[in-house]
């Protein structure tokens, strides 16, 4: 039997009807599913939920979409919803804009006290201050309610996709949440909003205060609510000045300790307790070794004056030669170009010998870092207990500030050079140590075991694969340490390590920007030149 080929298209058109109306059928009743489920997440106007969360899914949400009702409710809304990351967003910025408020009511007030004593300079500078704070609260309560209302439908469409995994998740609407949202804004906004519209009483002023109630003289209930809630965290321990200790040196040269018992009755906080014992433990640290510091500062100044004895003390042209040699060996001629470039500026603008000793400085710097920092990095990569306790130590050193450095430097070592490379070396070693470690880390397992199945040592497999295959993790740390040495170098200056953070620092109290800035750009084409030649070199290798 035959078939026509108007059959087979009459046959094939039936065909894909009846698949398109399934189709449409089976997406009728996905859709519904889903809009059941949006539904039930959200109670309340689940039909503008349903579109809403639709157009997210699809990606056909216009970006200036806002939801007017949390643009309105702000806080209320999100805590109705139980968004509480929206909650925090739309509270916070509420508050902004309500201290705003407070402290164009504070300065009002101080402005009409101004205008009563007839001092125009505070009466223009509260005015200005009026002005600025109440377009600074105009602006927060209406970008605020714009983010919010932008926020809104995204962030509840985040809270539904968590819904689905798991059903504890908040949903629906729940007036009891009003609760929690009233006990957070009875907690934060009444102390919030007077500490907008009330001077702050200094920590001076509050001292006093607890001294009167220490000497049960009369104090107000102001003072007191004040100084505990709107001035400094109030002093919870109060403790016995330590007593006075002195090392007053016997004939016999050696060192006393002479204790005085404080004739102050009044107790000090733990801030100052602590700080006099901490001067009165370095103190004795250095009457009983003194002279282990002592020799760390002479080995130390034995280190810088070999250095400054090739840099410094060699003539301009050869340590230019030597320099320029170095470039083009290991950068290529780019480099050696732009190094020429760098010395003729230190030279004609006469940094010469003060960069010099920067490069002394950071050369000797360098060298301790790489000596304490390579051994260090690889027990840190090789050993878990190792990284259990040296990483915590490189954090701390990598987020206090660098001026702390100088502290235990100076306290130990007094002022000069030495110290100066101590406070270098401990600001510049953990690049060292962590990369050193990371190298280590990311060498293959299977070249490890590769070497010692042909029967390599441990120590061979550290000298002959580990440290190999690590070294441009290691010369990336090496480059780091250059840099932080170079960038520590004027803030050196400021315990005498002399060169040309000096001249920063010199300029800088001076008043000369200009000196200044040439000096500061000195460092810059030093450290870009260290930069080009120890890449080039590690790219090469």
């Amino acid at each position: 039997m035959s078939t026509s080929p108007d059959n087979i298209d009459a046959s094939t058109s039936l065909a894909d009807v009846a698949a398109e109306r399934q189709q449409a059928v089976e997406s009728g009743r996905d859709d519904l599913e889903v809009r059941k489920a949006f539904g039930t997440f959200a109670e309340k106007n689940p039909d503008y939920y349903a579109d809403t969360f639709l157009n997210i899914q699809q990606s056909k949400l216009p970006f200036l979409h806002f939801n007017f009702a949390a643009m309105l409710g702000s806080f209320l809304w999100a805590a109705l919803r139980g968004n509480w990351l929206l909650f925090w967003i739309s509270f916070a910025t509420d508050m902004m804009a309500a201290a705003n408020l407070g402290l164009v009511y504070r300065y009002s007030v101080a402005k009409a006290q101004a205008i009563l004593d007839e001092k125009a300079y505070l009466i223009e500078r509260f005015d200005n201050w009026t002005t600025a704070h109440l377009i600074a609260a105009i602006l927060f309560f209406i970008v605020g309610r714009l983010v919010v209302g932008w926020l809104a439908n995204r962030l509840y469409y985040r809270q539904y996709s968590a819904w689905r995994i798991n059903s504890a998740v908040n949903s629906g609407v729940k007036s009891s949440r009003w609760i929690i949202a009233g006990l957070i804004v009875a907690l934060v906004a009444p102390l919030t909003l007077y500490r907008s519209t009330q001077d702050a009483p200094d920590a001076r002023a509050c001292i006093k205060v607890a001294r009167a109630i220490q000497d049960a003289k009369p104090v107000t209930f102001k003072q007191r609510f004040d100084c505990v809630t709107i001035s400094e965290v109030p002093t919870l321990v109060w403790l016995k000045r330590p007593p006075a200790v002195s090392w007053e040196r016997a004939e016999d040269g050696t060192r006393q300790k002479v204790i005085k018992e404080s004739t102050a009755k009044r107790p000090v906080n733990l801030n100052t307790w602590l700080s006099e014992v901490t001067d009165q433990s370095i103190d004795e640290a250095k009457v009983h070794y003194g002279h282990i510091f002592d020799g760390i500062t002479k080995w130390l100044r034995s280190l810088l004056n070999a250095i400054e004895a090739v840099f410094v003390g060699t003539p301009w042209p050869v340590t230019a030669g030597m320099f320029l040699l170095i470039a083009y060996y290991f950068a290529g001629p780019r480099v050696a170009i732009f190094t020429a470039a760098t010395l003729f500026y230190l030279g004609i603008f006469g940094f010469w010998q003060t960069a010099m000793s920067t490069v002394s400085i950071v050369i000797a710097s360098t060298i301790i870092c790489v000596l304490l920092g390579l051994p260090l990095g690889v027990w840190v990569g090789k050993s878990r207990f190792g990284s259990m306790i040296v990483t915590p130590v490189l954090d701390v050193m990598q987020t206090i500030p660098s001026f702390v450095y100088l502290l235990p430097a100076v306290a130990f070592f007094s002022i000069g050079k030495p110290p100066g490379i101590l406070a270098t070396v401990i600001f510049s070693m953990p690049p060292m140590v962590r990369l050193t470690a990371l190298g280590i880390k990311q060498v293959p397992e299977s070249t490890k075991e590769a070497a010692l199945a042909f029967g390599a040592s441990p120590r061979q497999l550290l000298t002959r694969v580990e440290l190999p295959l690590a070294t441009p993790s290691i010369m990336a740390g090496l480059n780091q340490v250059v840099m932080m040495s170079l960038s520590m170098a004027v803030i050196a200056a400021i315990i005498g390590a002399g060169g040309l953070g000096f001249i920063v620092v010199d300029a800088l109290g001076q008043s000369e920007v200009g000196r200044g800035m040439l000096a500061g750009i000195a460092i810059a084409l030093i450290a870009m030149v260290i930069d080009r030649i120890v890449q080039r070199a590690n790219t090469q290798q």
